[in-house]
Order: C-alpha cells, then structure tokens, then sequence
C-alpha cells in the first residue's frame, strides 16, 4: 500500500511540473498596434446627445397582460427618424406592431445578409436612489446617465448611427443588411418573434445575427487584467416553477405541524442547500478559460491552462466561490416570489414560493423541472410550469463568423482579449436559430464592473468614449464585413 501511494504522489507531482511547464510556454502578451477605429471630440458629443434625447423617453413595456401602449415608442422612434434621417430614407422599412426592421439591400443578392439588433423597451426604473432622473439622459462626468442608456439603446444609437455614416459615404454592401429592434424584449415578449416569421415568410436566411450580450469589461476573470471581449455563444433557458403547499387553514393559536409555510421553507432550504442540478462545464466555458490563460498571471494560467488537470478541481471549487461559477456550470434555481396568508393571525390554507430557474445547455428546461418536482414531492408540494424555453444552440466558435468577428475585435480593440462566452441571461437574439446558425451576442462598448452591476438597477449610464467606440467599431465591422474586404460568402 505504500508503494502504491508513493507512486501515485510521484504520478501527480510529475503532472504538476508538466502543467507548469506548459503553462510557463503559454504565455502570451497584448501587441499593441494602432487601433482600426478612432472617433472626433465633435463626434462623441454627438453620439452622447443621441443617446441623451432616446433615454429621456420612457419606454416602459407593458405589463404582461396589460393593453399595450406605444405611445411613447412612437416618440421615440420619431426622434430617431430626426436623428437617422438617410436610414430611414434610403432603407427599407417594416412597422411590426412598434418592433422595427429595417432592410438595406445588397449587391449580390446570392449572398447571406447580417442583422443588429437591439431593443427599444426599458425596464421600470423605481429606485429611489438615483444621482440624476432616471429619464433625463443626463451628460456629466463623461457618460449619459439614465434608464436603458446601457441596456439597450447606447447598442440601438450605435448601430444606427453606424449605418447613418456609411450611407452618407455612399457605401454599397454586397450582401443585405438589417437592422431589427423590437418594443417587449424585457418580457420576453413577441416582437422578436413576430420578426423572425416576418422575415421566415420571406425566405430570408441570415449569415450572421449581433445583439446585446456580452461587452469589454476589464477584470472579468481573476488573474486576467487586460480588458475582454466577451462575445455570447450561447445563453441558458428560463422558465418560473410555482411551487404551493396547500393545508386546512385556521386560527394561528393553535398551529398544527407542516403548515404550508413550514414545508415550503424546508423545501426551499433543502434546495438551497443541495444545489441540485447537475454540473457540467460546456465547451464554451472550457474555451473561454482556455483563450483567457496565456493572459493570465503564472498560477491562473497553470490552473486555466491545464484544464486537463485541473478541470475536476475547477468544478469543485467555482460554485464555491462565485456566483458565476455556479451560474457557468449547471441549471440555477433562484427563490423570487412568495405569499401566504392575508392576515398575520390566520394560517393560509395555500402559500407559494416562485423559483427562478435558468436551464443550463446539458439539462434542458423539462429536465431541471424535474429535479425540483423530486423534492417538491418529498414535502408534499405541488408544482405549477407556466411557458419557458430551453437554452438556446450553441454557435461554432471554430465557424467563419465568430472567427471574422474575432479578428475585427483585435484590430479595433488591440489591448483587448476576445473570448467566447456562456451568457446566463436571456436576450432576443435566441428566436433567430431559426434563421441563422451564428448568433453573436456582443455589444462593442467598454463598460466598467459599476455600469454593469447598474444594469436593471439604479444609476444606469454609459460612457460617451465608449459609445463613441461602439459606432465606429459597428462601422468597421459592416464594412468589412458586407464589403469587398469582408472575404467570406
């Protein structure tokens, strides 16, 4: 048995010194070069003050259920038509109930179009504790402050400016290019649908869809300090399970045992606790550490590196450690929503929890409903599934377009790593599988760790050099991209 020990260790130790050797070979640094894309001080104020003008409008989707109101999309839209005025002049324009779409023909019509896209609708914004009005569109201290200057219309302002600027040029892209922005994305609602069957009836087959997803952000995976270009690849599936102990109701004096409330928070305990679903760590994720690593200091690039070593370790200790690392490696189920009784001295007869779930790629929505139906059945509970989806396919990230996009990123962001992503979100880029196989989820602007947690939160804003940066870089990628320059069919 010694023996036997002593040469698993002498086994263990000599992968060790294999993983730090190649780690030591892998690294890598960033090659600075003159970016492909550049932007006027005239040129950032105008775009901030777009942005401003789009922001000042509330547009609040409606609740599900609710009659829908497009008042204030119409407004918003009409501001754009000011501001736009050669795309919508010279572009094919679709009303889709408020959802926009807008087509610019190409040259070859034997070739794939492109499609960006980003939504019009905003979420509420009731914090109270906002520096400036929530729909001001304030410009101060080098950003536009204000409800959906981040999420999504600094995304919506960049693309259509972008395309502004081509047409003034006098551009012609080669294959067609459209740009689609639907009014109900944070419902999840029908716009993007409505869209993709508008376009589905037309045969229209897409090389490549760009949404919201992810950005640059700096400091984005620990031991990695360069800024990163995350792009989505793929994001999960949600759904909302009901949960409901039902009992016999009464008097609060005398409680019996196992009221509802008291089954539902063990089962909500035991959930908690366990962390159920099953952890896989998908290619996507893999890719990403690994592209990440030779960026990476000595010990993060051992670990990052050598996943074929550390790989059972990392999916150890991530869950452990980090909300995105639970998030990256299965189905997530978070507790939202709650009720019982009406009166604080009556035992309910019925109480509810509501949970969140985000099925994970390797276990689909019906799969991960099943778990929280086993222990929902072991305290009696009933389940209730109202619609949800599964997660979306995966885009190739060995495929031309991922890579075409990739190789842009280095050229107009040369201090920047590009990295593929696993989006734990929902956006409405997902409805378009069934027109295209590569869907990008990627908004070219910098964004800080404050702007991103800020995100359906209080103090939403943007930089104006970061958006001055994401319109120049939606222009050089349609250019590339829909032009001669572009090398791929």
């Amino acid at each position: 048995m010694k023996w036997i020990i002593l040469a698993a260790l002498a086994v263990f130790v000599i992968l060790l010194i294999i993983a730090a050797v190649r780690a030591a070979k892998m690294k890598k640094k960033i090659i600075r070069r003159k970016p492909a894309i550049s932007f006027t001080d005239e040129e950032e104020m105008l775009y901030a003050q777009r942005l401003s003008e789009m922001v000042k409008v509330p547009t609040i989707t409606a609740k599900q259920g609710d009659e829908r109101d497009l008042t204030q999309f119409r407004k918003m839209q009409q501001i754009m038509r000011e501001q736009y005025p050669l795309v919508f002049s010279k572009l094919e324009y679709v009303d889709i109930d408020g959802s926009m779409l807008l087509r610019w023909p190409g040259k070859d019509p034997n070739k794939l179009g492109i499609l960006l896209m980003g939504h019009q609708d905003v979420v509420p914004a009731e914090e109270t504790e906002w520096k400036y009005d929530p729909f001001s569109g304030e410009i101060k201290d080098g950003c536009v402050h204000g409800r959906g200057s981040m999420d999504c219309k600094c995304t919506v302002m960049c693309e259509f400016s972008a395309i502004e600027e081509l047409l003034a040029e006098g551009f012609e892209p080669e294959c067609d290019v459209y740009l689609a922005s639907s009014v109900d994305e944070e419902l999840g609602g029908h716009g993007a649908d409505a869209t993709v069957a508008y376009l589905k009836e037309k045969g229209v087959r897409l090389a490549a869809v760009m949404d919201e997803g992810g950005a640059i952000v700096t400091n984005q995976l620990p031991g990695l300090s360069a800024p990163c270009a995350t792009i989505g690849l793929v994001e999960k599936g949600t759904t909302h399970v009901k949960v409901i102990a039902q009992g016999d109701g009464g008097h609060s004096s005398t409680p019996p045992a196992n009221t509802p409330i008291v089954r539902l928070s063990r089962f909500v305990t035991e959930v908690e606790k366990k962390k159920p679903f099953k952890k896989h760590m998908i290619p996507v994720v893999s890719g990403m550490f690994e592209e990440a690593a030779p960026y990476m200091t000595f010990p993060m690039r051992m670990v990052m590196g050598n996943l074929w070593l550390f790989k059972p370790l990392l999916m150890l200790i991530l869950p452990k450690v980090s909300k995105f690392g639970e998030a990256f490696l299965s189905t997530t189920c978070a507790f939202t929503m709650s009720g019982g009784s009406s009166a604080p001295n009556v035992l309910p007869d019925e109480a509810y929890v509501v949970c969140n779930l985000r099925p994970a790629v390797h276990q689909n929505r019906e799969e991960s409903i099943d778990v929280i139906r086993k222990y929902a059945k072991k305290h009696n509970l009933i389940v209730e599934t109202p619609p949800g989806h599964s997660a979306s396919h995966i885009t190739d990230v060995n495929g031309k377009e991922y890579q075409f996009l990739k190789k842009c990123l280095n050229k107009a962001y040369p201090d920047c790593v590009v990295l593929p992503y696993y989006m734990t979100g929902g956006t409405d880029s997902r409805k378009y599988e069934a027109i295209c196989k590569n869907v990008l989820r990627f908004c070219p602007v910098r964004m800080s760790n404050q702007q991103l947690a800020a995100m359906h939160a209080a103090n939403e804003n943007i930089g104006t050099a970061a958006i001055a940066d994401g319109v120049k870089f939606y222009k050089y990628y349609v250019k590339e991209r829909a032009g001669l320059t572009g090398k791929l069919k």
